[in-house]
């Protein structure tokens, strides 16, 4: 989906919203004043980013705020071009996007886990090996995957194969939890889960000889880290972008990235 087209409001009241190009973005919320706060990008953080909104518009009623979910190279676009106000990443920018009115904030990490049945010997691969078998479907191992449109395994294709595909006889489970059963269930079987999946139920493999651990996702030690972050342009923000910031990096935010499942960074 092209960030600016199509968006979905949380929070209170109705609203019209339309992108056109670059052009400010018109909200009609008829006589009664209120603030807008419009956000995209990374489709990894969006999920995430939802349900905090959610959380942040129900303490601030008076901002009606709209997440969209389209990609972390469309939403700094459209914040460059002043179509939103705050960008969702879910890496950290390149140099040509850092420029000097971009600031990057990082409010939440994440990981990846491959993950194998707990009878399985295997304890850990190199990256190496991890891409290797993801991509080639080369080993002694039955291969679970997840839809292509799917966050997590849009993930797994930047972290774990830079954009290669994965083999394609590998067999497809529709959530988090399906993959987890699966795996439980299967002495054979691997594949991954977000952090927030992971159980006693299965095993995750160290990579690199790097387990993954809250102190290593943390450090950024453990290679399949993800890191999300709140983006923004220029040097006057708005204050309900300003309250979002503080709220996603506030005690509040930082315990519901937690009950997400997701690594507080504060």
């Amino acid at each position: 989906m092209t960030i600016g087209r199509r968006l979905f409001m949380i929070g209170g009241g109705a609203a019209a919203v339309v992108f056109l190009g670059g052009a400010t973005t018109s909200l009609d919320f008829g006589a009664e004043h209120r603030q807008s706060l419009l956000i995209a990008g990374s489709e990894e953080f969006a999920p995430y980013a939802t349900k905090l909104a959610d959380a942040f518009a129900k303490a601030n009623p008076h901002v009606d705020v709209v997440v969209e979910a389209g990609g972390t190279v469309p939403g700094l676009l459209a914040l460059a071009r002043g179509a939103i106000d705050l960008a969702l990443a879910s890496r950290e920018l390149t140099p040509s996007e850092d420029d000097k009115l971009t600031r990057s904030h990082l409010v939440a990490r994440d990981a990846i886990g491959l993950v194998v049945n707990p009878a399985n010997p295997l304890s850990g691969l190199t990256r190496k090996e991890a891409f290797a078998i993801l991509r080639e479907g080369k080993a002694p191992l039955r291969l679970y995957r997840r839809k292509p449109d799917a966050a997590t395994q849009k993930a797994v294709d930047k972290l774990v194969l830079d954009h290669a595909e994965m083999a394609p006889g590998a067999t497809i489970v529709d959530s988090g939890a399906a993959m987890r059963d699966k795996i439980a269930a299967d002495p054979d079987g691997i594949g991954f889960l977000a952090l927030h999946d992971v159980t006693p139920a299965v095993k995750v493999l160290a990579i690199d000889n790097v387990a993954m651990s809250r102190a290593t996702i943390l450090s950024g030690r453990y290679p399949f880290t993800r890191s999300f972050f709140c983006v923004t342009h220029g040097t006057r923000k708005g204050a309900a972008t300003d309250a979002f910031l503080a709220f996603a990096m506030g005690r509040e935010g930082q315990a519901l990235f937690e009950t997400m499942g997701l690594i507080a960074v504060r």
